[in-house]
């Protein structure tokens, strides 16, 4: 169940309700669709499945078309029928007082979404603060609408005549404020009564399936189903090929740049999809410094098709239970012994008695294998320039203030810091992340840097970004190294089973519970770092004088938890730089429940900080 379903959805479901029901049907976990449609609205909806999840960015700045009724002489709080009608003040138009304004909305034009919209302001739902009765002003956003047709006209109701209008538009286009801003235009009100997507970018109705046939297929069996699909790279046709040997196609499936054989005639930093010699989609991939860079890969490192299972492969399950059974933790790599990195409370700190330093910028939560294999990068690029590597990472994650809420973290700071000298990191800036930070322009966050230090330049890999709307890309922070003399090194992201590591992704399968798949992208146990809050009584000491502790722990920032339920675990010292780290080796169970976390039986610790690694894959579910 790779590939692309067309869906012709029905008045009343939810877009999660159709992928919902699309991933029941097919035994897929793996599906997502690509583009909301509002609950009272029909029409296309492509969902990817499998492996074709893969694609659907690629598909998320489609263009749309859309059949509208829109009703005159009416207002609604949601700019649809589903809001309160309120009768409105002017007269209603005739059919040529409509086509006589529709030009002014052909374009680009300046477009303020709906009030009942899922966009966030302070980390909150619009509609939420709607519904709150706290409207958010919401800013006009730029639209294109390509095409605002009137097809037809009902003035039966002559106090609520209606519009059917054929509208094309780009991405982020909302037809409810459409309706909205022609009512008001002519000053009558105006609501949208009725929508049909006809089609989503590639994707039309004439070949969308309704749910009634999806469900008859299903009953047929899984062959039945997956006939129904499209091909992952369906709909991609614009996006320009680059056919390679069989030997660039096992080196693109290790996610290795690749010099093809057969130069492709592309700008620099256009996107490509990777071809093997039978037309077989590889990949997807960027043309960057004459070298094809893969960014998505759909087949194995043996050139077959990529497996959506764990990533460790057969047999993983059986080597972590027997390592559960004798559980200890590995000593931390070190890169160098002798290294002892320097730490800075900011880029205000940064002096030139440092000297010439090589740089890469990010949060670094989890230190996970793609971090690691960049700072690998990072050491060869400073080691060939003469440099010292350093890194410029950040005192709260981004998103706590973009978003409202801070994510989960995947490692403790202190041992974040730990682990970046381990891997050789010979400078660590730990930059304050406000709102002032936030809107300051990369090229000004560069200079801030070079006025204070030698910057011989900076390691990315080609989706990273940094700045004011992430206005720092790969691409024009070399252009601006051009001008200024530092250098840019972009190195291909890391792969692991096809896809990009991500932090995100460790969150997401820790929280489902899915530990084994969140080791084999970490490249380590799970875990997470807590004060002990509880002591099993003030006479209880071990052999060696330690305290007891009880079961329970709390932490001062939020860390990514498993469901609840009983994990088997090992205990440590807590880790912290200019500190021995000792491995973590004590057996316990974790027990997980409503966010708190006790560790049973009683262990033995010399801290009240103690790190816990969690082992077990299949946790037992606890009653409620």
């Amino acid at each position: 169940m790779d590939g692309i379903l067309v869906v012709a959805k029905d008045p009343g479901f939810t877009s999660h309700d159709v992928v919902a029901l699309v991933r029941r049907l097919s035994g897929t976990h793996k599906a997502g669709h690509g583009g909301t449609l509002d609950p009272f609205a029909s029409g296309v909806l492509p969902v990817f499945l499998g492996l074709g999840t893969r694609v659907v960015e690629y598909h998320m700045a489609d263009d749309k078309a859309y059949r509208a009724t829109v009703c005159f002489g009416a207002t609604s709080e949601t700019d649809d029928r589903d809001g309160e009608l309120v009768p409105g003040v002017g007269p209603v138009p005739d059919r040529a007082a409509v086509e006589s304004v529709l030009a002014e909305f052909r374009g680009p034009i300046l477009q303020r979404p709906p009030d009942y919209s899922a966009l966030k302001v302070a980390g909150r739902r619009a509609y939420d603060l709607a519904r709150e009765g706290k409207p958010a002003e919401l800013a006009p956003r730029a639209v294109v609408i390509r095409r605002l047709d009137l097809m037809g006209w009902d003035d039966s109701d002559p106090t609520r005549p209606a519009a059917t209008l054929e509208v094309e538009c780009g991405a982020g286009t909302y037809i409810r404020s459409l309706a909205r801003d022609l009512g008001e235009r002519l000053g009558c009100g105006a609501y949208l009564g009725a929508l049909v997507r006809t089609a989503s970018g590639p994707f039309g109705l004439a070949a969308a399936h309704s749910l009634d046939e999806i469900r008859g297929a299903a009953d047929e069996g899984s062959a039945a189903l997956a006939a129904l699909l499209l091909p992952i790279d369906a709909g991609l046709d614009a996006i320009p090929e680059a056919v390679l040997t069989a030997e660039e196609v096992v080196a693109a499936s290790r996610g290795q740049q690749i010099k093809p054989a057969q130069r492709p005639q592309l700008e620099a930093g256009a996107r490509v999809r990777l071809m093997a010699p039978d037309r077989s989609l590889v990949g997807v991939g960027s043309w960057k410094g004459g070298r094809l860079v893969p960014e998505k890969i759909f087949v194995d490192a043996r050139g077959g098709v990529a497996t959506r299972g764990g990533e460790d492969g057969p047999g993983v399950a059986g080597q972590h239970n027997a390592r559960a059974a004798q559980p200890a933790e590995r000593r931390l790599r070190v890169v160098d012994p002798k290294n002892r990195m320097t730490v800075l409370p900011g880029i205000s700190a940064l002096q030139p008695e440092l000297g010439r330093l090589y740089l890469a910028v990010g949060v670094f939560d989890g230190l996970h294998r793609g971090h690691l294999y960049l700072l690998r990068e990072l050491r060869r690029a400073a080691q060939r320039a003469g440099a010292r590597p350093a890194v410029i990472t950040f005192d709260a994650h981004p998103e706590e203030l973009i978003e409202g809420l801070a994510p989960p973290l995947l490692c403790d700071p202190d041992e974040r810091l730990v682990r970046l000298q381990a891997a050789g990191v010979e400078v660590t800036v730990v930059q304050h992340f406000d709102h002032a930070l936030r809107i300051t322009p990369y090229d000004a966050f560069v200079a801030a840097i070079r006025e204070r230090v030698d910057v011989a330049g900076f390691v990315m890999t080609p989706d990273a970004a940094f700045g004011y709307e992430r206005g720092g890309t790969p691409e024009t922070l070399a252009a601006l190294g051009e001008r200024e003399g530092f250098a840019v090194t972009v190195v291909p992201s890391f792969l692991s089973n096809g896809e990009q590591v991500r932090s995100s992704e460790i969150r997401r399968r820790i929280s489902a519970g899915d530990l084994v798949g969140a080791r084999s992208l970490l490249g380590r146990d799970p875990g997470f770092t807590g004060r002990v809050v509880a002591v099993s009584g003030s006479d209880s000491k071990g052999a060696d004088g330690a305290a007891i502790a009880t079961p329970e722990l709390e932490f001062e920032l939020p860390v990514c938890l498993p469901p609840t339920g009983s994990y088997g675990a090992i205990v440590g010292p807590f880790w912290k730089l200019g500190r021995r780290t000792v491995p973590a080796t004590i057996p316990a169970t974790a027990v997980l429940a409503e966010g708190r976390v006790r560790l049973s039986p009683a262990v033995e610790t010399p801290a009240s900080e103690v790190r816990v690694i969690l082992l077990s894959s299949s946790p037992d579910r606890m009653d409620a």
